[in-house]
């Protein structure tokens, strides 16, 4: 049995929808941390204070990371494939933000890719991407877009949870068999999960599968939250007996989803955090645990006994002992890669990382880490260079882990030129498409020899197409 297509997805299609939904997140928010809170004056006090003391253990030791690693039973990466793949896969999280469908076939034609799909299609719980396939190794790619516009904002913020899965009469069998159908879910990413699903459903029902074709997720912040979700949905639903033909590389994860679901993952999906990224550790549970580690603070500040505390064993005892709904508690999903810098770096100094693995159970990402880079840590420039020096160390002789040619005259820039904190867009963050590329470009690339046309593609989505398809939302080819 394929996806039910009448499990009755409308996405998010009025404001007052939106507005419910809205409305429902800060009701939880409120419910959830209805405690006394912090004067803003202390509040500021206490952060400030925190910081610095942050600062001084990584300048004081630059192993201080390392060692909380070790200790909450992380292992170091050490397998130089996932290195490479988690290397290479990041630049299609990055690439799908570039909305110029000649730019996005031009770069995947170079590493010998076409292009199936671009779909552009932006609202709230709805979310850009494009679908290529690799005919030579049977490979195909959906990257799916992070926040770029108020629309994917208002998606975040529906932080609301709920049943993942929509199930209907002919899932409910697979679903059950999945042991997940109390699985919860990040509201807004489920729902651009499914509108993704929709509109990618018919390829691979009807030309992945039969060919063979493995699969492969990626995404970026926003993206990377529907890139699991969706993941969780294809493997209970149309790849629970042979997994190894489903992955995900999830980059910038927020937490998503349940603990027990996202655990589940772990065979199949990757997330990867890059240092003291904020959007990572964006969950219910470390906005109260927050709030209680600033009272704790403030009490010892107060007392004089904060210098003498022995802070990590405070942030541990308090990790035990905040509690919130298990639905409500939501977690990175997957296998999780902590890629950090060593030590304090100043801006103009040179960075070196350290990867080690857990899951989402990891204690660095129970709990929020304030320093002056918890945003540009988001940017996915960041995590483009940090994985590369990871994967270089792990694979001495690869000299570039970008999939396509290197290009200045037709495709977006590459990601390192936003290494300026301030030409990237940091609000949540990836590199901004260009915006006013040269109106000339030289004639559309034809694919790389040995790369075979596919025939069989236009007649297969004009049988069954996608529901942007039908609106002219969508261009395949």
């Amino acid at each position: 049995d394929g996806i039910d297509v009448d499990d009755g997805f409308e996405g998010l299609q009025s404001s007052s929808e939106i507005a419910r939904r809205l409305r429902h997140v800060l009701d939880l928010a409120h419910r959830v941390l209805d405690e006394d809170s912090l004067p803003w004056i202390d509040l500021i006090r206490v952060v400030r204070r925190i910081s610095r003391v942050s600062k001084a253990m990584r300048l004081k030791d630059s192993e201080v990371l390392t060692k909380e690693c070790v200790q909450d039973g992380c292992k170091p990466l050490s397998s130089a494939e996932e290195a490479r793949q988690l290397a290479s896969y990041v630049y299609h999280a990055q690439l799908v933000y570039e909305s110029d469908t000649d730019v996005v076939r031009h770069r995947l034609a170079s590493a010998g890719m076409m292009l199936i799909q671009h779909n552009k299609e932006i609202n709230t719980g709805r979310v850009a991407n494009y679908f290529a396939i690799d005919p030579r190794q049977k490979i195909a790619v959906l990257a799916i877009k992070g926040t770029s516009t108020f629309e994917d904002a208002i998606t975040d913020i529906i932080a609301e949870t709920g049943p993942l899965h929509m199930v209907g009469q002919k899932v409910l069998n697979a679903v059950l068999m999945a042991g997940s159908l109390k699985a919860s879910a990040h509201e807004g990413f489920r729902l651009a999960a499914y509108g993704v699903l929709h509109q990618v459903e018919p390829v691979i029902l009807h030309f992945l599968q039969p060919l063979e074709y493995q699969l492969i997720l990626c995404g970026h912040s926003l993206g990377a939250g529907t890139a699991c979700c969706l993941s969780k949905i294809l493997h209970d639903r149309l790849f629970y007996s042979r997994p190894h033909m489903l992955r995900c590389f999830a980059y910038a994860t927020p937490p998503c989803l349940d603990k027990d679901t996202a655990l589940s993952m772990v065979p199949y999906t990757t997330s990867v955090v890059h240092h003291d990224d904020f959007v990572t550790r964006a969950s219910l549970y470390n906005a109260k645990l927050m709030s209680a580690i600033w009272k704790e603070a403030k009490r010892l500040m107060d007392d004089g006994d904060f210098e003498d505390s022995d802070k990590l064993s405070i942030v541990h005892r308090l990790q035990r002992s905040v509690k919130l709904d298990p639905k409500d508690d939501l977690f990175v999903a997957g296998r999780v890669v902590y890629v950090y810098k060593l030590g304090y770096p100043r801006r103009q100094d040179p960075v070196q990382y350290k990867a080690f693995i857990k899951d989402g159970t990891l204690s660095r990402l129970r709990c929020f880490s304030f320093s002056r880079s918890s945003l540009t840590d988001h940017c996915s420039s960041r995590y483009v260079a940090a994985l590369e020096q990871v994967a270089s160390r792990l694979n001495p002789r690869a000299e570039n882990f970008q999939p396509w040619r290197q290009d200045t005259t037709n495709g977006p820039r590459d990601a390192l030129e936003f290494s300026n904190f301030w030409n990237e867009d940091t609000r949540f963050s990836s590199p901004q498409p260009l915006l006013n590329r040269a109106r000339s470009r030289p004639p559309r690339p034809c694919a790389p020899q040995g790369v075979p046309e596919t025939p069989v593609l236009p007649t297969l989505l004009a049988s069954r197409q996608p529901l942007g398809l039908r609106h002219g939302k969508s261009q395949c080819y």
